[in-house]
């Protein structure tokens, strides 16, 4: 048998897997990199997830939201999450195509992140991103800018069309991808508390509507909950330790301290905290100094070196025409029979340490236009703040008031439409109805398109 040099007969692949390597590194904005990888259920077909809804499998339907979380979640290889990577509301709505932007958050944002060459004529805005109030998958933001959504003169024209023909109501619509299903169009909201960098902060956390948990049972923003963990990044005070504070007005007594490694979160850098955008701080979701969510108590922590900690997000999917919902909040009972118990062991910190409600259907049983039971599904960040006004159908002239913890995300984005929107809080909206959609174009459940348009 002939002698073989294995050095040189192993040093062409090497050399490839060298030059593959490097093609990688430099080539990081390829949009397979970018996607939402394959876990589990997700992606799954139309057809196989409307059987879950029409068979009321929450069982499946929970798992198969936990499996999008891991899939956007998955960490790249610069180390950020999935969803870090995608395009921002500020970028894809409010950012001038002659602007230019500076390289920021060299932290743990990488030059190579940017996004330049995924949406050709939208700019980078770095400053803006990591604190973003909206995010949008590349599919999504790509169909969006393509036809032009983002512009009220788009939207304008498109409805006026609409009016000229008298389109029925049911047509008058626009859709957000090429089929009436995208498995890869994503539209994220996170929610941020603002803590100083200097000292320990008590973080509320939601423990449910009773008076043993918050001062509101109406608005129970996290201003008024009642139980709190402490972070320290000064890192004087151990996690696993307990510290006596004061949370929310109450008496001071013994906090668990947590790890901020349990959260996901992120320095800020000077850039960002100035280019902080006054949508977001005017969104009154993020969290601020005492736990408020108005503008002035966030620009109180917007500071660069102050920490950004991710607390909420509502996770919205197109798989169906209806699109998959499912809201996160940070919680530090993981294993809560109803909201964390099912969450699959794949999943790993800090992204294990939220809990999850979804809303794939309105009313059960699904579909039921008449008499159906409304289905509750909030998120205690982003609705626990909401109040109003709705007109009560079956009295003409008369309104019933509404609160955020009787809310249906389904049924809320179901509403979205231009010029002209209405919130409803919950039930069956039929998307035919002459009363809300007339005169207006729905906007397939993204309320962005109507409130963002330029």
């Amino acid at each position: 048998m002939q002698n073989i040099n294995y050095k040189t007969f192993l040093f062409p692949f090497f050399l490839a897997a060298i030059l593959i390597s490097v093609i990688q590194c430099s080539n990081p904005d390829d949009s397979e990199n970018l996607d939402p990888p394959k876990v589990r259920s997700y992606p799954s077909d139309a057809v196989r997830i409307n059987k879950w809804i029409d068979d009321l499998n929450n069982t499946m339907i929970r798992s198969h939201a936990w499996d999008i979380w891991e899939s956007i979640t998955t960490k790249t290889n610069a180390g950020l999450p999935v969803w870090e990577t995608w395009h921002s509301g500020h970028e894809l709505f409010e950012i001038k195509m002659n602007d230019s932007h500076e390289e920021i958050r060299h932290f743990d944002f990488p030059r190579q992140f940017s996004h330049s060459s995924l949406l050709q004529n939208i700019p980078v805005d770095k400053p803006e991103r990591p604190t973003s109030f909206n995010r949008y998958s590349k599919s999504l933001a790509d169909y969006i800018w393509e036809k032009g959504y983002n512009k009220k003169m788009v939207l304008d024209s498109i409805n006026n069309a609409f009016n000229k023909s008298n389109t029925q109501v049911i047509d008058r619509q626009i859709q957000t991808s090429i089929d009436s299903v995208d498995s890869k169009s994503f539209a994220l909201k996170p929610v941020f508390q603002f803590i100083s960098k200097d000292s320990a902060t008590t973080i509320p956390y939601w423990a449910g509507v009773s008076p043993q948990s918050t001062t509101n049972l109406l608005n129970p923003e996290p201003h008024t909950w009642r139980q709190c963990v402490i972070v320290d990044p000064t890192g004087k005070l151990k996690p696993g330790t307990t510290y006596k504070m004061s949370c929310n007005g109450e008496p001071a007594r013994e906090w668990p301290v947590v790890s901020l490694t349990d959260f996901y979160s992120m320095k800020l850098t000077k850039a960002e905290a100035e280019n902080f955008s006054k949508f977001a701080a005017r969104s009154g979701d993020d969290v601020g100094k005492g736990n408020m969510a108005d503008t002035t108590a966030i620009y109180e922590l917007i500071k660069e070196g102050n920490i950004a900690l991710l607390t909420a997000m509502h996770v919205t999917g197109k798989e169906i025409k209806n699109w998959t919902w499912q809201t996160f909040w940070w919680s530090p009972d993981t294993q809560n029979p109803i909201f964390g118990e099912d969450r699959p062991s794949s999943i790993s910190a800090p992204w294990s340490n939220y809990n999850m409600r979804t809303a794939y259907y309105m009313v059960a049983p699904p579909g039921t236009k008449q008499g159906g039971v409304p289905l509750i599904s909030f998120n205690p960040y982003l609705e626990t703040n909401l109040s109003g006004k709705v007109p009560y159908e079956t009295i003409p002239g008369d309104s019933i008031m509404w609160y955020g913890v009787f809310t249906n995300c389904m049924s809320c984005h179901r509403m979205a439409a231009y010029p002209k929107s209405y919130y409803m809080p919950d039930g069956f909206i039929d998307p035919a109805d002459s009363i809300k959609f007339s005169k207006n174009t729905k906007t397939d459940f993204l309320w962005s398109i109507p409130t963002r348009a330029q």
